[in-house]
């Protein structure tokens, strides 16, 4: 997403670019160094993840192997939390700190060695090899943000996960002003509300829909329901153009209400997802999410009611985590009307109050991956090889009910079942393990 908004300014600046999402497109190495010798870029952008973080920097000595001569620059969360990890790596020129598309625009209009003015960014000074920090950049504005330049790239392989169909990402907002402490979203956005104005987003979308053939979409954002008035506006902006189309979004259980989700469901929403995180108001309030167990029940039931699937994400081996409350979320996930739970383990990212939380009290784990998919933390009386074993225990419990199964079932289409066999398999081979 960061890399087709970042395209889209580069375009209005007359230059030339090749915008590559290697995973979907399966593009190996290999591939990627043949293509970067034939065209020569003059600087190469990628974005980097925390899980991947080593594979993601090492990258850049690939790409200077292929194009030395190539300005090479990276950005993400963890290194705009750390910056200093990125330019440890001798073949990283840039890091392009929080929101990258003002930042990377000006890095390609100065060049290399005029960068000590370019808000956001930390590189290496030329003279003394030392890391340099700019000032950080204020945020764009929400009118000025761009749409992403899908036509840039192949968005063939963008296809929803149950249905088949394909469907592209529409972002209407930026920045979260909740202080959930797991969350980067702050470090990377901001923490205030920017709101692209309302016909501006739809006129995407219609563009979208006449370029691409496109009818699904994901309406992205930290908190898409922030702000009723805004979603209100945007369902009604939809219903009044008349537009068929389909989408999702994620919201907080203490966002929304009956009038809301109706007008949304009328502007084509099919599905919602609540970050629910735990079952047990303690440990949410240490999150500082500042939701509760009853809010979790009460938006899933009315969304439920009104016809609309709904999407549950849940966090494990969260600050205060024990067995019980463990539990607490398990049964919560299988007392709600979900159609979907997602269980993932606490992750301690750079940037967050959690990270340094985990840091001050010991609870890191020696040479830990921190992701989402495998427990980083040792918290008092819960080690994180009992969070991970308890979390496979979750996903059993819940998929195993010949209700979640039919759930899951009915929502897939012709087109997506080979896909869905495939992962289904890997799945229950992980979950049994």
């Amino acid at each position: 997403m960061s890399l087709a908004t970042t395209a889209s300014l580069l375009e209005r600046d007359g230059h030339i670019l090749r915008v590559i999402d290697c995973p979907a497109v399966g593009l190996d190495r290999a591939r990627l160094g043949a293509l970067a010798k034939i065209f020569q870029p003059d600087f190469a952008f990628w974005t980097t993840a925390t899980p991947t973080l080593n594979d993601d920097l090492n990258l850049a000595g690939f790409i200077k192997k292929n194009v030395p001569d190539a300005v090479t620059g990276v950005f993400g969360t963890h290194v705009t939390a750390l910056p200093e990890v990125a330019l440890a790596n001798p073949s990283i020129d840039a890091v392009v700190r929080r929101e990258p598309e003002q930042t990377i625009r000006e890095i390609c209009l100065h060049g290399p060695g005029d960068w000590e003015g370019i808000d956001g960014l930390s590189f290496r000074d030329w003279e003394t090899g030392g890391p340099r920090h700019n000032r950080d950049r204020g945020l764009l504005r929400p009118e000025d943000i761009p749409s992403p330049a899908w036509r840039s790239l192949d968005i063939s392989p963008y296809r929803l996960p149950l249905k088949g169909r394909p469907f592209l990402i529409v972002a209407p907002i930026r920045g979260c002003p909740y202080i959930c402490n797991f969350c980067t979203a702050p470090l990377y956005y901001g923490k205030k509300l920017r709101k692209r104005p309302v016909t501006m987003v739809v006129d995407e979308i219609e563009e979208n829909m006449g370029m691409f053939k496109v009818r699904d979409f994901f309406i992205w954002a930290d908190t898409f329901t922030a702000d009723k008035g805004y979603v209100k506006a945007f369902s009604r902006e939809i219903v009044t153009r008349g537009l068929k189309i389909s989408w999702t979004c994620n919201s907080r259980v203490d966002t929304v209400d009956r009038e809301m989700l109706s007008l949304m469901k009328e502007a084509g929403l099919w599905m919602i997802s609540f970050g629910l995180e735990s079952g047990n108001n303690e440990v949410l309030e240490q999150t500082g999410k500042k939701i509760t167990v009853e809010q979790s029940k009460g938006a899933v039931s009315i969304a439920h009611e009104l016809g609309i699937k709904t999407s549950g994400h849940f966090v494990l081996g969260l600050p205060g985590e024990t067995e019980r409350s463990m539990n607490d979320t398990l049964k919560l996930a299988l007392d709600l009307p979900l159609d979907i739970a997602q269980f993932y383990t606490a992750a301690p990212f750079p940037g967050t109050r959690l990270y340094d939380l985990a840091l001050k009290k010991g609870w890191l784990q020696t040479d830990s991956t921190l992701a989402q998919d495998r427990a980083a933390m040792d918290l008092p009386g819960l080690p994180g090889q009992r969070v991970d074993a308890f979390r496979r225990y979750a996903y059993r419990r819940f998929y195993e009910r010949p209700k979640a199964a039919w759930n899951i079932i009915s929502m897939v289409e012709p087109r997506a079942v080979g896909h869905l066999l495939r992962t289904l398999g890997a799945f229950l081979g992980w979950a049994r393990d």
